[in-house]
């Protein structure tokens, strides 16, 4: 039988410190090892699935309201809870600093009005308007001046891609204006599905401006500062107040802060200006803690084996430990993949579009490599790199071995005389060796104990949401097989799946998050801002906020101004509240802050990783995200449609609706239970019992609802093709319904 999907009864959210108490209580799993049975929450596993350059107002800026004239039809259950977005946001529900009264789709202080993206490659006529984007601008500075000084009225004129650059398809140019315009549940089905059946946020942020890189950074370390000058490649342009957006930009201190996309130096897949980084990573303190981790990234995995390279460029004998680089930036490995871009030892490649129909042959939108240096922030750091690429051990059908499965999150490389050996993958993967982990647990060829306590999921580039080469439907596909097999292992209880992601993309929010952390660096421009191309003659304001003896940048390094643009965050697990947005405060780091304190890790000096530690005492939560979750109630997501357990929900991933296809329902007391959209093509409702149950789009082809108690349902949209009716009727014979047999 499927797994089924949770039930929408009443949820009590009992206060934090209760709940968290209580949690002692609710039969906590044993986790990885002794370190994650330690765990102050039912959480053993969090998993975070990290994507790519989307704007809270982008993907969620209507939700729950959907305007169902094209894709997935989406209505939301009855009592969703507002949200802080483009429509007026006026519930008691919503603090009263989140709300507002404008409807910002018909009147903005910005050039244009948002514009609703449609479902098509392209949009009509091939305009742009649709899921293949133009990629907008989201530098540091540029960012900062598109919030001028919090007015939120520069998005067009400051981020919005110019009419230089064409579209993906190559036909029609940009248009600075599409920077405004948003997609509703009818594109990012999945997304709003989940954000139905477990918790969202609407007031999470960027930790800083600016780019992929800083948003990895402060993903994993919070930390964008201490650039290691004595580890750099091909001269990382250096910000000023007439050029703010570069690579790096000085700290103040004759240091510097990453501010743009410059690639890891740790990396033989990095072939253009790279940068390391000095301090610490969220890995470095698991790995004191002997607690298993690991990043997963589409595309990791070479397409030239390390060995093989050496050998091809006669440098066979060459120690791991030895790091050259752009060592293979000239070797043009990238001539054996097809399509492929120079990337050094990474040259996987796809189609964009796949999702549109694009395959290797016939592909309009271009193609894009899967793996994509400066996303992956542990390679900025030697302590937890694997600049090699080296991976677990394969049989001869190139599959993981077991034996190679059991050792992931665990190979820490050795060091001799304190230098790395770069010996091991040293927690670093491909997103493959994820799947085929979460396989074999789920097939019970590997213990639970196998999946790492934290895992780092990342997207192959055509799936991880970014515009211009990635898209909602291709994003939607890849994250819901992760999270649909993630849920089939006996892990599911003890597992968190938060999922953000790493900027904006500059894409428009209306939310403007404050100075968090001030910064007074030549790329600064958020306070006092200058407006207009930024020049010789017309140079940044160099301000964001203001520094006082009582408000210094964390670090005391310059750079670093944030909070940034606001950005979706959501938590997936049996242990979040259901149906829930949370509007307590948290950013990109917030992640690390929950990390440090499920297991009881030390914060990361220099760090975002404490700095809303004030914030959550006023908040009355013990960590950022204290409030997406639920500990009280001690749920085992194991026990059905039981009302004490909350299940997982299984989504299709090219629709994103509820897969409950041939499903055994019958006898079931279905009637507070979400199934709107709901596959439900063969399933066994016999005298299952909906009585003023909300099925509005659901698919009942070939489902049995013989003697089903459909009284007062609300059925609007649904598809009835051979359904056998309520009275024993077949739909087909009764005018293609089954409303005239309930």
């Amino acid at each position: 039988m499927r797994t089924l999907i949770r039930r929408l009864v009443p949820v009590i959210v009992v206060g934090a410190a209760a709940a968290l108490a209580a949690s002692t209580h609710a039969g906590v799993r044993d986790g990885h090892d002794d370190h994650g049975s330690s765990a102050r929450t039912p959480i053993q596993h969090v998993v975070v699935i990290f994507q790519e350059n989307v704007s809270f107002d982008h993907y969620f800026g209507t939700y729950p309201n959907a305007a169902n004239t094209d894709g997935s039809p989406f209505v939301a259950v009855r009592h969703t809870p507002a949200v802080d977005g483009l429509l007026p946001a006026t519930s008691f529900t919503i603090p009263s600093a989140l709300r507002h009264s404008s409807d910002l789709t018909a009147t903005n202080p910005n050039l244009s009005l948002p514009v609703r993206l449609d479902t098509s490659a392209n949009g009509a006529a091939g305009t742009g308007n649709g899921e293949l984007t133009c990629d907008q601008d989201h530098n540091y500075s540029d960012e900062q001046q598109s919030f001028d000084a919090g007015l939120m009225d520069q998005f067009v004129q400051s981020v919005g891609t110019d009419g230089g650059t064409k579209i993906p398809s190559g036909a029609v140019l940009c248009d600075p204006k599409t920077v405004m315009n948003y997609y509703d549940g009818n594109a990012v089905t999945a997304l709003w599905n989940y954000a139905q059946r477990y918790a969202m946020s609407d007031n999470s942020y960027g930790t800083t401006f600016g780019p992929s890189a800083p948003g990895a950074i402060n993903l994993v370390s919070g930390d964008t500062g201490g650039i290691d000058t004595a580890h750099e490649a091909n001269a990382p342009s250096i910000a000023t107040a007439t050029a703010p957006d570069a690579d790096i930009t000085p700290d103040g201190n004759g240091g510097y802060s990453l501010t743009s996309d410059a690639q890891p130096y740790w990396d033989d897949c990095s072939t253009r200006d790279a940068v390391a980084l000095t301090g610490k990573n969220i890995g470095d303190e698991l790995n004191a803690a002997g607690l298993s981790w690991g990043w997963f990234e589409g595309g990791f995995r070479p397409t030239e084996s390390f060995s093989a390279a050496l050998a091809a460029t006669g440098n066979t004998g060459q120690k791991t430990s030895t790091f050259i680089p752009d060592e293979f930036k000239s070797s043009g490995f990238q001539n054996n993949v097809p399509h492929s871009s120079n990337q050094g030892l990474c040259d996987a490649v796809h189609p964009v579009g796949v999702a549109f129909g694009a395959t290797l042959a016939s592909a309009p939108w271009g193609y894009k490599d899967d793996y994509i240096p400066h996303h992956e922030p542990f390679e900025y750091y030697a302590s937890t790199a694997n600049p090699h690429h080296i991976t677990i051990p394969t049989d001869a059908s190139g599959n993981d071995t077991l034996a190679g499965l059991r050792t992931i999150g665990t190979d820490t490389q050795s060091y001799v005389g304190g230098v790395p050996q770069f010996d091991t993958p040293n927690h670093n993967y491909d997103s493959s060796d994820f799947d085929q982990l979460v396989a074999a647990i789920a097939a019970h060829k590997l213990p639970a104990s196998a999946l790492p306590n934290v895992v780092f999921l990342k997207a192959p580039g055509y799936q991880d949401g970014h515009a211009a080469y990635s898209n909602p439907a291709d994003e939607q596909a890849w994250l819901v097989d992760e999270i649909n097999a993630l849920e089939k292992t006996p892990d599911w209880s003890s597992t968190a799946v938060v999922v953000n992601y790493d900027d904006s993309d500059g894409w428009y929010d209306h939310a403007n998050s404050g100075v968090l952390n001030p910064s007074l660096s030549g790329a600064d421009n958020l306070t006092g801002t200058v407006l207009g191309k930024i020049s010789a003659t017309n140079p940044t304001s160099g301000k964001c906020g203001t520094e006082s003896a009582s408000s210094q940048p964390l670090g005391g390094q310059q750079g670093r101004c944030g909070l940034g643009p606001r950005l979706p965050l959501l938590v997936i697990s049996p242990w979040a509240r259901t149906n829930a947005v949370d509007h307590n405060l948290s950013d990109q780091t917030s992640m690390v802050n929950f990390i440090e304190y499920n297991w009881r890790l030390p914060g990361i000096p220099g760090s975002f990783d404490q700095a809303l530690s004030r914030v959550d005492r006023a908040e009355h939560i013990p960590f950022d995200l204290a409030g997406l979750f639920d500990f009280g109630l001690g749920r085992d997501g194991h026990d059905g449609l039981g009302s004490f357990g909350l299940p997982a929900v299984q989504l299709d991933p090219v629709s994103g609706q509820v897969d409950l296809a041939n499903a055994d329902l019958s006898h079931r007391d279905l009637r507070d239970v979400n199934l709107s959209g709901a596959i439900l093509t063969g399933a066994n409702l016999r005298f299952s019992d909906l009585a003023g149950g909300f099925l509005p789009n659901a698919n009942l082809t070939n489902a049995n609802l013989r003697g089903a108690d459909l009284r007062h349902a609300d059925i609007a949209g649904v598809t009835w093709s051979n359904t056998i009716c309520p009275d024993g009727t077949n739909s087909n014979g009764d005018g293609g319904s089954c409303q005239s047999h309930l």
